[in-house]
């Protein structure tokens, strides 16, 4: 059996302790042990032995993958969500689980430290769409393209329109009252967000990715807001170093197939 587990304090030094060695490619895992957003499972509330952490369909495993609780939490896993980076061992018993359902594919790394407002600054200045981005920095706002129908800005790591305004940032692209495209934080920590960005079909490969970012990186520099990226694919991986990232390496992740 599997149990939710609290964030006390003496729960999350017991997870931090769990997760230590575990790569560290987002901030999913220090939201959890900040008690920002996501949740924790462990095979056993006094004495665990096996522990999960999920986040926005994120998995991420410690402990001992082969116990009982181990296998329970392998067997959670939905096609589509995402294993993360882990101990070999989960990797190796999910494998034995799943077999050619449980597909390996790499992601890319990048590092922030390189950013720059001037450079940033000079994108979107220099974007034809400059005039038509706006900051979702109003709860009526965040709500209307929450709620939009291309479904392309997901807050649900977030309490609430209203908590994504206090704790969140983010910029959209609006042609009339359609949104077009988002960049947004997907994921808030103390040191920093999760970098996401959507744009629809009809308007990718224009530039629009391009200015939303550069608003938003610029506006994580103006607080001393580190932002994370983490790329899944080689158009992903333009883009940050077009913003000014430096790739520092890929790493495995795994989906699960139907």
């Amino acid at each position: 059996m599997l149990f939710d587990y609290p964030l006390t304090k003496t729960n999350r030094l017991r997870l931090a302790q769990a997760f230590r060695h575990n790569r560290r490619v987002d901030i999913s895992i220090d939201c959890v042990l900040e008690e920002q957003m996501g949740r924790a499972f462990v095979d056993d509330l006094e004495r665990p032995s096996a522990f999960m952490l999920e986040v926005s369909g994120f998995y991420y495993f410690a402990g001992e993958a082969h116990s009982a609780g181990g296998q329970e939490m392998l067997a959670t896993l939905r096609p589509y969500t995402l294993f993360m980076p882990s101990p070999q061992s989960w990797a190796e018993a999910a494998q034995a689980m799943y077999g050619e359902r449980f597909v390996a594919f790499p992601r890319y790394s990048f590092s922030s430290a390189q950013l720059s407002r001037e450079h940033l600054t000079g994108l979107l200045q220099a974007s034809p769409w400059r005039e038509r981005v706006r900051r979702l920095d109003d709860e009526e706002l965040v709500t209307a393209v929450s709620q939009s129908d291309e479904g392309i800005f997901d807050i649900g790591a977030f309490d609430s329109a209203a908590d994504f305004v206090a704790r969140g940032i983010g910029y959209c692209l609006l042609e009339g009252d359609a949104v077009q495209g988002v960049a947004y934080a997907s994921l808030v920590a103390s040191r920093g967000i999760e970098v996401s960005i959507v744009v629809l079909p009809a308007y990718r490969r224009q530039g629009v990715a391009t200015a939303l970012a550069a608003a938003m990186l610029s506006d994580c520099l103006a607080q001393n807001m580190d932002a994370n990226w983490d790329a899944a694919n080689p158009p992903s991986c333009s883009l940050a170093e077009k913003l000014g990232y430096t790739p520092t390496g890929t790493y495995t992740a795994y989906y699960l197939r139907e």
